[in-house]
């Protein structure tokens, strides 16, 4: 039996192709689960499930989320939702009585010759096709909820293909129940709906948060000479509600000491997602051209913030006087100004992520790690300007 969609006043339907960002956690209570987007366009329920986060969250990174292959649209409370389905599910045409017929169009009445009789034409509507016991069990529930007094508690969810999946992808939708009731305080769980773990993936990545370029500190702290090296050192701020930490060398392709933070996304059938982000670079803006800078691969590993050891920090690890650097010497981390003048000095550091199923464990991204389907890219964490000073120096020779 094939089921045409019930139309429900106020719920949301879905869109797919467009960047889903974020969705706020489904539920089933009195009404349709509330879904919130990050974009300014209207909000869309996708999918119908309590995806929680943990890590450093609360970011909204574009990303393209694959289309699952079936959906659950909000159908009604136990007196709407239950009567749309009784209307739909009972609503069987009557089978003619015994023995009645109707005259074929066009009889006047006249006796029939018996040489070529001819049966009478019926207008009687077919019968309709019988419920499977799947939909009968539906419509029996839907007959007790309908008028329950107090209300009972929920919300029923058609389920049907995802029109922005594949044909073949909707196809195992097939076997699953219509109609759903879930009681109130309870997730729309249902084999066949479970998200994968890579789009999962793509929702922690959404909302992945790096940490941001807190204090930048140069040296020496005063005023700066031309050709001589200004060393530059900046703090990495915590994410709010997220752990900075340092990767250990678990993957391969992730230098050990890199600063990092993660997200994950779970579902309440345990099914779960992390994607890791770790810094990739250490850039420093002069704000001038008559600069050289420099940044070497150690600028990018990390090192405690402060004498209390406490936080992180990137950039140069030379403790030593500037002033025992000659003009034009190489350093680690920093900028030597080569024309006096005030500028403008900024620092970046660049990021980049990759996946795998399951939580968060051991010391940053594992060995399989994949990179992020669909990811447009983090941006990089970019400093509030410093104003620096270069005044001129001359040197005398012999």
């Amino acid at each position: 039996m094939k089921h045409r969609v019930i139309s429900v006043l106020g719920a949301a339907t879905v869109a797919l192709g467009a960047p889903l960002l974020a969705a706020a956690p489904a539920s089933a209570s009195n009404g349709p689960p509330v879904v919130g987007c990050t974009t300014g366009s209207s909000c869309m329920i996708e999918l119908n499930y309590d995806v929680t986060y943990s890590g450093s969250t609360g970011g909204s990174n574009g990303v393209v989320i694959t289309p699952p292959p079936c959906i659950g649209l909000p159908a009604g409370d136990a007196h709407s939702g239950s009567q749309a389905i009784i209307s739909f599910l009972g609503n069987t045409a009557p089978l003619p009585s015994p023995g009645s017929s109707s005259p074929a169009a066009g009889d006047s009445g006249a006796p029939v010759s018996s040489a070529s009789p001819s049966p009478p034409a019926s207008t009687a509507p077919p019968p309709a096709p019988a419920l499977s016991g799947q939909e009968q069990a539906i419509l029996n529930q839907a007959e007790q909820l309908v008028n329950s007094n107090p209300m009972t508690p929920g919300e029923w969810y058609q389920i049907t293909g995802n029109p922005y999946a594949s044909s073949a992808a909707q196809q195992r939708c097939n076997n699953l129940p219509p109609y759903i009731w879930v009681p109130g305080g309870h997730r729309l769980v249902v084999k066949g709906l479970n998200i994968p773990a890579r789009t999962l993936a793509e929702l922690a990545y959404s909302q992945l948060t790096t940490a941001q370029v807190g204090t930048v500190t140069l040296n020496p702290k005063g005023m700066s000479d031309t050709n001589l090296p200004t060393f530059v050192d900046a703090v990495l701020k915590e994410p709010a509600g997220g752990v900075l930490a340092v990767t250990g060398g678990g993957n391969p392709n992730v230098p050990a000491g890199r600063p990092y933070v993660w997200a994950t996304a779970a579902t309440p059938d345990g099914k779960s997602a992390t994607v890791w982000a770790w810094a990739t670079g250490f850039t420093i803006d002069p704000g001038t051209s008559n600069a050289e800078t420099w940044d070497q691969p150690s600028c990018s590993m990390a090192h405690p913030a402060g004498p209390d050891g406490h936080g992180l920090a990137l950039g140069s690890r030379l403790t030593a006087s500037a002033g025992s650097y000659g003009a034009g010497q190489a350093i680690d981390c920093g900028v030597t100004y080569t024309a006096p003048g005030t500028y403008d000095l900024t620092v970046s550091v660049g990021w980049d992520a990759c996946w795998a199923p399951g939580y968060a464990t051991g010391d940053g991204p594992p060995a399989r790690c994949n990179p992020v389907p669909g990811a447009a890219g983090l941006q990089d964490s970019t400093s509030q300007p410093v104003t620096v000073g270069v005044r001129e120096i001359q040197s005398v020779n012999g």
